[in-house]
């Protein structure tokens, strides 16, 4: 019989402390040192063994991002189902080591895996291995781009219940979450434990943009979404792209 969810959510604490893909989310990076188009994705369950379900965020890790939301909602999230891996894909080296670290406070590194950027023409190959896809964002005002390659992707996205993210999801095609980490947890655990509802998601995401947000209304729409660039951004080499 399961734990009732909100008393392990509770326990968890650090020891220490055909369509054209429509947008393309945050430092995911296309340069001359990456590997071309025909660079083929690593298998992500078979890399880390995981035997459950595999959740995946994709962008930097600004601190706007709520990765720090993420990783604690799932330290919590792995005392009820310990199976459960996230991929966290992008990310500089600088971040990478910050929250690589977090993770070993909340003992958790077997199960949190930061792979760092990948090629933006492999972000569907990557999105097609996720059974559930992540947007802890805390602040901002704007829909974050991968929003919409998430709901692409006919995975069940989970999002944090803010503008930022309700100007476009709704409960019909997405499941949100108040953004603290034992309300965000809850929800992680009742898409693990309720495949019939990820399935329902993913589809009525899926529709949702063919229907509302094909590449010719989204290309339309870019320059309004694309109105702001985060200073980490502007600072980046002539050698690399990064798509916000």
């Amino acid at each position: 019989m399961k734990t009732p969810v909100k008393a392990l959510l509770s326990t968890a604490e650090p020891s220490s402390i055909a369509r054209a893909p429509v947008p393309l989310p945050e430092t995911l990076h296309a340069s001359a040192s990456e590997p071309s188009s025909e660079f083929s994705p690593e298998d992500l369950k078979a890399q880390f063994r995981v035997k459950g379900v595999l959740m995946m965020y994709v962008g930097n890790l600004e601190r706007y991002q709520g990765i720090d939301l993420l990783i604690e909602s799932f330290a919590k999230v792995l005392k009820a189902e310990p199976t459960v891996h996230l991929v966290v894909i992008g990310g500089n080296a600088r971040d990478i080591q910050k929250y690589r670290e977090q993770g070993r406070q909340y003992q958790i590194s077997s199960s949190i895996h930061f792979i760092g950027s990948r090629p933006i023409t492999q972000l569907k190959q990557y999105l097609d291995q996720a059974d559930i896809v992540v947007s802890p964002r805390i602040q901002g005002n704007n829909t974050p781009m991968k929003i919409y390659s998430y709901l692409d992707s006919g995975k069940a996205l989970l999002a944090t219940n803010l503008a930022t993210h309700t100007q476009v999801l709704d409960s019909q095609i997405a499941q949100l979450a108040e953004p603290n980490a034992i309300a965000f947890a809850e929800e992680m655990l009742r898409l693990i434990r309720q495949p019939d509802l990820r399935g329902r998601l993913g589809k009525a995401a899926r529709a949702y943009i063919a229907k509302a947000h094909t590449y010719e209304t989204f290309s339309a729409k870019l320059n309004a979404l694309y109105d702001w660039i985060d200073s980490d951004l502007q600072a980046a080499s002539a050698a690399s792209i990064v798509v916000s």
